[in-house]
């Protein structure tokens, strides 16, 4: 009887190995590849309203707090949405049962749904993106103001004026009143604030100062430097400044003063460097602005104190001493206006005398050198 040759151990851990491996691959090729995601069902509006109609309809939270979505068909039709369908917006709703809510509160939520407005505004989405209500909410302070808190949800309406003239003049005002109150209220008693109550479309309102989607933080010192731009978008338009009866010389002026000069040197050499010359929100305020007329606002009773920020020995009559933004004239400083033109006169006239002198003497002198060389060929 013959001796059955020995297989060393290690070829059959080997063989044992492969297969394992073999029948892994077998098993792998019989289960079916994941099914791509369907395609998202259209559902009519009609279909959400169904539910969605009904009165004391809540969402509730696994917080256990609840979020009423009766939603008011007649609201619904009236919006600027109107005739879009709700996945639109509820991109994540495919059917129903809803499965549970994709946040864990109504301001979680509102955060979460905001992201499906730049499906169709990018533009503004974008912007958004840099805006320091962005920030904010980036540094984990949820109350920063996203699209509903401006333009609203199912009762969507026009905002912008330019778009849509029979926008209330107010409206915008009244939309960051909602998180702004305290500051809105002092602009509603600055001279700004009150002409726009009585009606006057040409006032700065929220958004002219801080856009809607673009706004800066007005905290930097790159907006402090930056905001007598914003004074001079009304205040050095001539056409729109001869309206009111008010000079463009109260930004002119300012721009060629030491003060304003100063600044617009920093701006230009050393772009977000601070400095503490004045600049118009310095003296003005910022949303409790008064009438630079007005004897009795907060701005007179204020700007010496203002002054003596950076000049400690000023006293009353410091402030009063200046022409302020206006330029000399015969009524209000005849002095300085005859010493204004004064100079305005005997300067030019210096020039044009020299320039005469220089032409005179230099004919002369072309002249003289012209005779040498004559004498000088004979």
């Amino acid at each position: 009887m013959s001796a059955r040759p020995m297989i060393p151990k290690t070829i059959i851990v080997l063989a044992s190995l492969l297969l394992a491996l073999l029948a892994v691959r077998v098993v792998e090729a019989q289960e079916p590849a994941p099914l791509a995601p369907a395609a998202a069902v259209e559902i009519p509006n009609e279909t959400c309203l169904t539910c969605h109609r009904q009165a004391d309809l809540h969402l509730e939270f696994s917080s256990g707090t609840q979020l009423p979505v009766t939603v008011d068909e007649a609201m619904l039709e009236g919006s600027v949405h109107s005739g879009l369908n709700c996945q639109d917006c509820h991109t994540d709703i495919a059917g129903y049962p809803h499965g549970k809510p994709p946040a864990e509160s109504h301001r979680d939520l509102q955060v979460y749904y905001s992201q499906s407005c730049a499906n169709c505004h990018t533009d503004q989405a974008h912007q958004e993106v840099d805006s320091v209500h962005a920030r904010v909410r980036a540094a984990g302070i949820n109350e920063a103001a996203v699209c509903a808190d401006c333009h609203g949800s199912h009762d969507i309406q026009p905002i912008s004026r330019e778009k849509h003239p029979e926008v209330s003049l107010t409206a915008s005002a009244a939309f960051c009143e909602k998180c702004h109150s305290g500051i809105h209220a002092k602009y509603r008693d600055s001279v700004h604030g009150q002409a726009l109550t009585s009606g006057n479309p040409d006032v700065p309102t929220c958004i002219t100062c801080h856009p809607a989607h673009t706004a800066e933080d007005p905290r930097t010192i790159d907006f402090r430097i930056k905001s007598p731009e914003l004074c001079a978008s009304c205040h050095a338009d001539k056409e729109l400044m001869a309206k009111y009866g008010i000079s463009t010389e109260v930004f002119e002026t300012y721009v060629a003063d030491f003060h304003g000069k100063t600044v617009m040197l920093f701006e230009q050499t050393a772009p977000g460097q601070t400095t503490n010359k004045a600049v118009c929100i310095d003296c003005h305020g910022v949303h409790d602005i008064a009438s630079a007329r007005d004897e009795n606002s907060a701005m007179q009773t204020n700007l010496v104190k203002r002054c003596q920020e950076c000049h400690p020995d000023a006293t009353a009559n410091f402030a009063s001493s200046w022409l302020g933004h206006y330029a000399p004239d015969w009524r209000n400083a005849p002095l300085v206006a005859a010493v204004t033109w004064f100079y305005r006169i005997l300067i030019p006239a210096l020039l044009a005398f020299f320039i005469i002198y220089i032409a005179i003497d230099a004919q002369f002198r072309f002249r003289k050198y012209l005779k040498r060389r004559k004498e000088a060929e004979a």
